[in-house]
């Protein structure tokens, strides 16, 4: 009898461990084709902010870090959302999405632009350092992305913006609620 009680353990063991390393797919499929048009040269800008909070409390600017932007898609909205559940094992990426990728560096004084643009609908991302609670693993909002416009956990912080032609967008990276800062 005991031995069937711990070939029983085993098992759920070696069963939810292949469950465990099994990967995530996509649900959405990465389209060049829809988000060609971010590879123009447009008329629209940006001025942004990025600030966060230490584990220890104290706030700081993004100075010096990479603020990165992408067409919007819902493949990259999903990579994002994905990531803010902290799941990191994906299995359908699609290595052609990269290209859809740009930056900026924070300026010292915590802040970036960006000229030239072309109109639409962009992803702004900014990571955060970041201590994992201990209850839970992790520091993810589940409410914080249902919006669709803007989410943070596991480390990021997202926007999403639509830009207008001949227009300066201000587009802020802040964590936690604005008006605490």
């Amino acid at each position: 009898m005991k031995r069937i009680g711990l070939f029983c353990i085993f098992s759920i063991i070696l069963l939810m461990q292949s469950v465990h390393a099994k990967g995530y797919r996509l649900k959405n499929e990465f389209d060049p084709v829809s988000v060609q048009w971010s590879k123009n040269q447009g008329n629209a800008s940006v001025a942004g902010i990025g600030i966060y909070r230490l584990p220890d409390g104290k706030m700081k600017s993004c100075a010096g870090q990479t603020i990165y932007y992408y067409p919007y898609s819902d493949y990259v909205l999903e990579q994002l959302q994905l990531k803010m559940r902290g799941i990191t094992n994906i299995e359908n990426l699609n290595q052609q999405s990269v290209q859809y990728r740009f930056s900026v560096t924070c300026t010292h004084e915590g802040d970036f632009h960006i000229a030239y643009l072309p109109a639409g609908k962009w992803i702004f991302v900014m990571n955060i350092p970041m201590v994992k609670n201990k209850e839970n693993f992790s520091f993810y909002d589940q409410e914080s992305d249902l919006s669709n416009i803007a989410g943070e956990g596991n480390g990021i912080i997202y926007r999403i913006v639509i830009l207008t032609p001949q227009k300066i967008t201000q587009v802020s990276l802040v964590q936690g609620d604005v008006n605490s800062h």
